[in-house]
C-alpha cells in the first residue's frame, strides 16, 4: 500500500465525516437516513444522529481494514504485491462516501415531501 493511498483515503474519511456534519446541519431533526447493508436497494431506515453516524464510521472501519491487512506493504522493501490494496482502498472509499450523499439526499428529498 502506498503512502498516496493512504493519504487519499483519510482525505476521503474525512470528507465523510464533513458530510455527515453538512447533513446535522441541514436535515430536520425527525429525519431518517437510509442504511446500506448489502447489494441491492437501501433496506434500512435509521434516525438521524445513527445514520450520520454510521457512515464515516463505515467510512472509517473500510479504512482501518485495509491499512491492517496491507500494513506490511508500507515497507519500503516490499515487493509489488502490495499496489492492489493501494488501488482499491479510495475506490472502494470514494463509493462509500458517494452512498452516504446519496443517503442525505433521499433523507432530504423524504423530509421535503413529508413537510409538504
Amino acid at each position: 500500500m502506498t503512502v498516496v493511498s493512504v493519504v487519499i483515503g483519510a482525505l476521503i474519511v474525512v470528507t465523510m465525516i464533513g458530510i455527515a456534519l453538512y447533513g446535522a446541519a441541514t436535515l430536520p431533526s425527525d429525519a431518517r437516513i437510509p442504511i446500506h447493508y448489502g447489494i441491492g436497494s437501501y433496506n434500512n431506515f435509521a434516525s438521524k444522529t445513527v445514520g450520520l453516524i454510521m457512515w464515516p464510521a463505515a467510512g472509517a472501519l473500510i479504512y482501518g481494514l485495509f491499512i491492517a491487512l496491507s500494513g506490511h506493504a508500507l515497507k519500503p522493501n516490499h515487493g509489488s504485491s502490495g499496489s492492489g490494496p493501494a488501488i482499491i482502498l479510495p475506490f472502494v472509499l470514494a463509493l462509500t462516501c458517494a452512498l452516504e450523499w446519496g443517503a442525505i439526499s433521499l433523507a432530504r428529498r423524504n423530509t421535503t415531501v413529508r413537510s409538504e
